[in-house]
């Protein structure tokens, strides 16, 4: 009988036996180098290594899911998020289940660590199962270089900034009303780092400050690939010069194309780019991947004070209760719903997009999940969905 360690958390020794095992997975094995660390260096360091929850087989790492854990705000509410990432097992032990174990061996860990919110960037059988659901809402952008011309020209500079001005780029983005509570050390280690590699793609970062007379006001940071398309995965600061600042970007680098999503609730930029007549999705999609929401009492105590912001002290009526990990009551009053999943409660809260890929069909919902009429409805429709967090820079 084989021998078999885990779930658990890793040990610093055994951390490059991780990262043999990432890199195999995710890109030798797709004929490209082995870059996971340099890629995900919040991921893969010793200071995470208890969040690197592994199986072994006879001593050896066979199987992986690692977490990074952060603090966000939204709105004023300073909320616990988790991300999985890197989920994976060697293709010699395959279906034995080792993976579904890990992953709920991860929520364990988040929930004993008091996350809030589960962020998966990935869609699968084993996500779904997990209760992720694919929530959350944005735009889908996309510019080329007919559409530049639909821009027009401000007096701007972009200026290529690697980690020099760590600075200037936490003072723009601490205006952001939805955001990470992002640590100086993150900051300068993402900016100095290297993108994520996509679809057996090789590409760049490139972090632009945005920088208007002696004042910076804005940024972009962008992946070029290495056919000349890129993906714009962060943007802060003031929006009307986020669209000009693309356009100097796409010239000055010759880039062909460049994609992007939008949040919902981001209203100023999607207003912005609708005048310009640039192409945008007609209805909203994901705006990442999966996410589960975990320790839920917690949850509703961190977002009164945003509830309160909308409803008044009435919104406090608003109650949330796990019954098991299967089912949740949200009630008002004498009203209640009772939801049959993690997903229900998910979709609750940060919205169903309206648009989805249709092989993900089978993973959305399969019954209307909002209360026929009553102030619960109301209550809901006022304070849902809530906004939720792109990854940005902190993709796992």
């Amino acid at each position: 009988m084989p021998e078999i360690e885990g779930p658990r958390g890793a040990r610093i020794d055994e951390l490059s036996e991780v990262l043999d095992l990432v890199n195999l997975v995710f890109r030798t094995s797709r004929g490209m180098k082995p870059t996971m660390q340099e890629e995900f260096p919040l991921l893969f360091n010793e200071n995470n290594v208890e969040n690197l929850r592994i199986i072994k087989v006879n001593g050896k790492v066979v199987s992986h899911v690692g977490i990074f854990e952060c603090d966000a705000i939204i709105y004023g509410c300073r909320l616990k998020v988790g991300m999985i990432g890197a989920v994976c097992t060697h293709p010699d032990y395959r279906g034995r289940g080792f993976a579904t174990r890990l992953v709920e061996d991860a929520m364990n860990k988040m929930r004993g660590d008091g996350v809030n919110i589960v962020m998966i960037s990935g869609i699968r059988r084993l996500y779904d199962r997990a209760g992720c659901a694919i929530a959350g809402l944005g735009y889908d952008v996309y510019i080329d270089q007919e559409d530049v011309a639909k821009i027009e020209d401000t007096e701007i500079e972009i200026e290529l900034n690697k980690g020099d001005k760590v600075d200037e780029f936490i003072r723009i983005y601490e205006h952001e009303g939805v955001r990470y509570i992002r640590p100086y050390e993150h900051f300068k280690t993402l900016l100095s780092g290297s993108a994520w590699h996509a679809s057996r793609l090789i590409h760049e970062r490139y972090p632009f400050l945005i920088r208007m007379g002696d004042e910076y006001l804005a940024y972009l940071i962008v992946h070029k690939s290495e056919r000349s398309e890129g993906r714009l995965v962060e943007y802060s600061g003031l929006r009307t010069l986020i669209l000009p600042a693309l356009k100097k970007v796409m010239k000055k680098y010759s880039i062909k194309g460049i994609s992007f999503k939008v949040p919902w609730w981001d209203f100023e930029l999607l207003t912005l780019i609708r005048r310009a007549g640039l192409r945008i999705s007609n209805k909203s999609t994901m705006i990442n991947g999966t996410m589960r929401l975990l320790v839920v009492d917690d949850f509703l105590e961190r977002i009164k004070p945003y509830i309160i912001e909308r409803l008044g002290e009435y919104g406090l009526n608003l109650n949330m209760e796990e019954v098991d990990t299967n089912r949740y009551i949200v009630s008002f009053k004498q009203e209640k719903i009772t939801l049959n999943s993690p997903k229900e409660l998910a979709w609750i809260i940060f919205g169903i997009p309206e648009e989805v890929n249709p092989r993900y069909h089978e993973f959305m919902p399969k019954r209307e999940i909002m209360p026929k009429g009553g102030e619960l409805r109301k209550v809901i429709e006022k304070v849902f969905p809530l906004p939720s967090l792109p990854y940005g820079l902190y993709y796992t």
